[in-house]
């Protein structure tokens, strides 16, 4: 009988539920099932949304003369549908991948639910261009309250993801900083290069 103690043991890959304090407490409409690993993945989408719709806004601010609010609200459009069109691609192909089968309807759901939140990281700026398309408010200030408030958002996520962690007060906050630094970066790069 072979020792039980030096026995190499294959266990299932268990992923813990989503609990508060993981990642997944940043969405509410989380789809059933949503476990800490795909809430993770939800956040990771939510900055890179992010970061492309800010890369988006700063392209656009470099239009001269900045006129034509529809053209760049379709611009930011395209971006966005773009990032999130690639996004579930690159999932459904990688689920195919390690399970040699289409996602199920529970996966999908999961799977649209994580990439949505490239869409949900840019819906402030796109109300904002419409606003403007519509003359509510002047496409310069649109575009310019866009690009502050998804670094806001960035600063934000980045606090609520590492709020519930078992990381020091101060990398916590280093981790914050480092977020909205990189937002801020893409604006004054942006800036020095035109």
């Amino acid at each position: 009988m072979a020792d039980a103690g030096n026995a190499e043991i294959e266990r299932p890959v268990v992923t813990e539920p989503a609990v508060a304090g993981g990642p997944s407490y940043l969405m509410d409409n989380a789809p059933e099932g949503v476990t800490l690993e795909i809430a993770a993945a939800a956040l990771r989408e939510r900055v890179y949304g992010s970061i492309t719709c800010l890369s988006t806004l700063l392209v656009i601010t470099g239009y001269q003369p900045l006129d034509h609010p529809w053209s760049k609200l379709f611009d930011v459009m395209i971006a966005t549908g773009g990032l999130w069109t690639a996004s579930v691609l690159a999932e459904v192909i990688s689920h195919l991948g390690a399970h040699q089968k289409a996602p199920g309807p529970r996966e999908m759901r999961h799977i649209f639910w994580v990439s949505g939140q490239i869409v949900a990281a840019s819906t402030i700026p796109l109300v904002l261009l419409l606003l403007a398309a519509l003359t509510v408010i002047p496409l310069h200030s649109a575009v310019w309250a866009g690009v502050w408030v998804l670094v806001a958002e960035m600063g934000v996520f980045a606090f609520l993801a590492v709020r519930g962690t078992s990381l020091s007060r101060r990398a916590r906050t280093l981790l914050i900083a480092a977020l909205l630094l990189l937002g801020l970066l893409v604006v004054v790069l942006k800036n020095l290069a035109h």
